[in-house]
């Protein structure tokens, strides 16, 4: 009911429309006839008269104005435009489901009748009714394309083509004529050669007809494996008849009609990933002529995919050049290292040295968007396949001088290629670190060396982030210093080393701190400063000394060092050096009183009375404060062993005087400790 109401409102509101139509038409030609009334051209003059004396008489009167045209109203919003319709959802019609399930009972008919009245009733009027039936529907499918019922003519024709598989099966499972002699696979091959022939000639017929050109692309899709043995399937013979099926998909797309474009389009993507999971496999698996056979076949499979993506016609059915170049070069280059492998150390190490030539060969190849997708992932999968194979098989040392000669292609990078600068960077830093870890954990250098080379390593990274300071490279090149530095210090200490982790170290924070100073980075210069401290504490406990200020006094330069900067900026004096002078006096205090020694005894008292000193005259409350602090523990820590070995009646004496003075004096103490308070608080 709603949509019968809907269907009324519309008529109604056209038939308003249409009069509103009607009037301003109207209107329009009335005032155009107003207009060209008043406007009409003067008659053609008559020709001159006698000359006769006449009276001179007025001239006769303006005509009047023509009235104004008409001005049409705007004409009102339609129906349409006030309550939009929104379109039917396309849904299947009737029609269509009445055409499947007649074409598919047809179908089903037809099979019914090969299984159960083959036997009886004759082969030859069996042949002729099933042939009849099939030529009927393909004969009336034509009819119908020639009247315009599109959906009829392509459910007949999918009944056709239905029936005809039948036809040529039944005609091999029964016997007909002799042909269930015929092999299996050899009789599918032709009846899919049969069926794509039948429906190539009906589709040039009735090029309306989209079933036709299908049937023809699925049935040849068959037809190569079919043609190939079924014991040589799993081997390159199969990998050849899947590329040469998605060859055929590809070439395909030149005749074939728009619509089924994208079909061809996935049926040759999916042989052509067949055909590469085929070639990989059996390139690992298979005989050594299997593999190099399938090899062969990807990489030229590849070129031709590359040179078809570079006809025009094909143009936008294919993916574009780099992305076929890229995918046909990566498994090619798997399949190559499945191959060599067989070779052992020396296959291993050929792969590995093809991928860094390819990759080496990638950096003046940058241009050439298609060579460098192609040489790219094939160059990394080969040395990543070789390095994975000497690793598996424990051989470090190899492994080592591979990833060291990996450091070639990454500085002609870094060199040669801004964009890729940072990352190239990275890698020609960590590809020698790497080496020197895997070679010393073969044995071929001692944990020294290599610790030692590892730092100058990070040496050279924060000396090159130093000179290319403010460019994109800088942190890169900084980070990967400092990432070398972790792990030759991490790899050292596992051996126990903690010498050579303290050398090495060291030279790091020294490359640091220069680095930090050319660049103006504090952050970095704290991290430099921190790396040298622990150094220090490295070599401290690795030679198991156990004397505090060892430790102490390291840290102490460190903080002092790192807050440099903030007694010239004014800072406080307890943001700048408080915690130096702590670090620095504060432990010592508390192991002298606690371990009694003559010299640290001495020698703190000393540093005790330096600070107090240099805070009173330069006016800096942390020193002052510090050492007086440290002085006052240190003499009670001293005094107090001591005080139960004095005569009570002299401590009560001298308690007693000290009130009595303090008494005396209170006002004028009172006053004094204010002031020095006062005088204290105001230090920097």
């Amino acid at each position: 009911m709603g949509e019968a109401a809907r269907v009324v409102a519309r008529i109604g509101a056209t038939i308003d429309e249409l009069v509103r139509d009607r009037d301003r038409l109207l209107a329009t030609l009335r005032a155009a006839t107003a207009t060209a009334t008043a406007t009409a051209p003067a008659r053609a003059p008559a020709p001159p008269p006698t000359p006769v004396t006449v009276r001179p008489t007025a001239p006769p009167p303006a005509p009047p104005p023509a009235p104004p045209a008409a001005t049409p109203w705007p004409s009102p919003p339609s129906i349409d435009e006030r309550s939009p319709v929104p379109p039917p959802s396309r849904r299947v019609s009737p029609q269509q489901v009445l055409l499947a399930l007649g074409a598919l009972l047809v179908v089903a008919a037809g099979i019914a009748f090969v299984a159960v009245a083959w036997t009886r009733l004759g082969l030859v009027f069996q042949s002729a009714v099933m042939a009849t039936v099939t030529a009927t529907a393909c004969g009336v499918s034509a009819w119908t394309a020639r009247r315009g019922l599109r959906a009829t003519e392509e459910a007949l024709a999918a009944a056709g083509a239905a029936l005809l598989a039948v036809d040529l099966g039944a005609a091999h499972a029964l016997g007909l004529w002799g042909l269930d002699g015929v092999p299996v696979r050899l009789w599918t091959a032709v009846s899919c050669a049969v069926v794509a022939a039948v429906a190539l000639g009906l589709g040039r017929w009735t090029r309306s007809t989209v079933t036709w050109p299908l049937t023809a692309l699925l049935a040849v899709q068959l037809i190569p494996i079919l043609l190939v043995p079924a014991d040589a399937v799993a081997g390159s013979a199969g990998v050849a008849a899947a590329l040469g099926t998605a060859l055929l998909d590809v070439v395909v797309l030149l005749r074939l009609r728009a619509v089924l474009a994208p079909l061809a389009q996935a049926l040759a993507g999916l042989w052509a990933v067949v055909a590469a999971a085929g070639g990989v496999a059996l390139a690992w698996v298979g005989t050594a002529v299997d593999a190099w056979t399938a090899t062969a076949l990807l990489a030229a499979a590849g070129a031709v995919g590359v040179l078809l993506g570079q006809d025009t016609r094909l143009a936008g059915r294919l993916p574009a050049a780099p992305v076929l170049a890229g995918a046909a070069a990566a498994s090619t280059a798997v399949a190559l290292t499945g191959a060599l492998a067989r070779a052992d150390l020396a296959g291993q190490v050929a792969a590995a040295a093809l991928g860094l030539v390819l990759l080496t060969a990638a950096v003046p190849a940058a241009p050439r968007w298609t060579l460098l997708a192609a040489l790219v992932p094939s160059g990394g999968l080969l040395i990543a396949g070789g390095a994975a194979l000497l690793a598996v098989e424990g051989r470090l040392g190899v492994l080592g001088l591979v990833v060291l000669a990996g450091t070639v292609p990454a500085v002609l990078a870094a060199v040669r290629l801004p964009a890729g600068r940072p990352g190239a960077t990275v890698a020609a830093l960590l590809c020698p670190a790497t080496a020197l870890l895997l070679i010393r954990e073969e044995g071929w250098l001692g944990t020294a060396v290599a610790g030692l080379l590892a730092a100058l390593v990070a040496a050279a990274g924060f000396a090159v982030a130093a000179a290319r300071a403010d460019r994109p490279e800088e942190p890169a090149a900084a980070g990967a210093a400092a990432l070398v530095t972790l792990l030759a210090a991490v790899a050292t200490a596992e051996a126990g080393a903690w010498g050579q982790v303290a050398v090495q170290l060291a030279i790091a924070g020294a490359a640091g701190g220069g680095y930090a100073l050319v660049t103006h980075r504090r952050d970095v210069a704290v991290l430099a400063v921190a790396d040298l401290v622990v150094a220090c504490w490295v070599a401290a406990g690795g030679a198991a000394v156990q004397t505090v200020e060892v430790y102490t006094l390291p840290a102490a330069v460190g903080l002092l060092v790192a807050a440099l900067p903030q007694p010239r900026a004014g800072a406080r004096s307890w943001a700048a050096e408080g915690a130096a002078v702590a670090t620095a006096v504060v432990p010592s205090a508390l192991v002298v009183v606690a371990e009694p020694s003559a010299l640290r005894l001495v020698l703190v008292v000393l540093a005790a009375g330096a600070l107090t000193v240099v805070g009173t005259l330069t006016h800096r409350q942390a020193p002052f404060v510090v050492g007086a602090a440290s002085l006052a523990f240190v003499v009670l820590g001293r005094l107090t062993p001591y005080a139960p070995l004095v005569p009570r009646w002299l401590t009560l004496a001298v308690v007693g005087l000290l009130l009595l003075a303090l008494g005396a004096t209170y006002e004028r103490r009172r006053q004094q400790a204010r002031e020095a308070v006062a005088w204290v608080a105001q230090m920097r």
